[in-house]
């Protein structure tokens, strides 16, 4: 070559087809290679502090060996993207609720077989009930009942579990979805002279059911058994034991069926109610594992 020529120009080198893949296969498995070395020195990074108690470094990223989560998947995304604070606040809940969760069953066995309460609408049961009715119709008085009839609790066993001059509430056989509060007048075996709207004179009370009227010496104020008849033992919820609200007071079954009251105008309305009860005029032919009434 003379001085001063340039030298020539190489020319580019083409690769074959089959060397190109074989190099990009090379590349992508050292690739992978350098993945997988990485996630294996998370996991022994992890595992090493698990074994020391301590915080992984990478708790975030990659596979851990920390216990699962038992919130799903979806839960967890939502979870994660709350704030700090929400996130605290919905922990506080979740810890209480699984506290205050076990509380729901003894409320409801304690309801339905122990005490309850339960608010008195409408005139029917005044004067003894709602006696502010007359002037302010709103007034409603709240009960304490005593769920557990068929206990003999807090009676002794040699008491009658349920007795003439009692107020207990039952499903109205009228509208099942209310629950009436009324007065026990007769016991199965009794004879009943009834009162508007009834259509027969007297009626027997049957075995294992009662007969209930309202405290109002209106019978149009009452729907009671003069319209829809005896009605069933296993229809009563419980009996009343005192008024909490507005003024409480202790209501003592017994007062209504006594001799004398210091109120003679109630005193004289008692007494034209159990007028009308022929106590035991018909002998009821009872099961044998039937309870007695008296």
């Amino acid at each position: 070559m003379a001085k001063g020529d340039k030298p020539p120009r190489s020319e580019p080198r083409v690769l074959d087809p089959l060397d190109a893949k074989l190099l990009s296969q090379q590349a992508s498995a050292g690739e992978r290679a350098a993945k997988r070395d990485a996630a294996n020195a998370r996991l022994a990074e992890e595992y090493a502090s698990l074994r020391l108690g301590a915080t992984p470094s990478s708790a975030t990223e990659g596979p851990s060996l920390a216990r699962r989560s038992w919130i799903p998947s979806a839960l967890s995304s939502f979870y994660k993207g709350l704030s700090p604070r929400t996130r605290h606040l919905a922990s506080g809940v979740l810890r209480t609720s699984i506290y205050i969760a076990p509380l729901f069953p003894i409320y409801w066995a304690f309801n339905e077989y122990v005490m309850h309460t339960l608010w008195v609408n409408g005139p029917s049961m005044t004067p003894y009930l709602n006696e502010d009715w007359p002037e302010m119709h709103t007034q409603r008085d709240l009960l304490l009942m005593n769920s557990s009839l068929w206990t003999g609790f807090p009676w002794n066993t040699k008491v009658a579990r349920l007795e003439r001059g009692m107020v207990v509430s039952f499903q109205s056989p009228a509208n099942p979805s209310n629950v009436a509060v009324k007065r026990i007048i007769g016991l199965p075996g009794d004879r009943i002279t009834t009162r508007g709207p009834s259509l027969k004179p007297s009626m027997i009370v049957p075995f294992n059911h009662v007969w209930v009227e309202g405290d109002a010496e209106d019978p149009s104020k009452s729907l009671d058994s003069n319209t829809y008849g005896p009605v069933s033992v296993s229809l009563i919820h419980g009996r009343a034991v005192a008024r909490i609200w507005p003024r409480a007071r202790w209501l003592d079954w017994r007062d209504w069926d006594a001799e004398k009251s210091n109120d003679s105008a109630a005193e004289n309305y008692r007494q034209s109610v159990r007028d009308r009860v022929q106590k035991g005029a018909v002998e009821i032919q009872r099961p044998m594992l039937a309870g007695q009434w008296s």
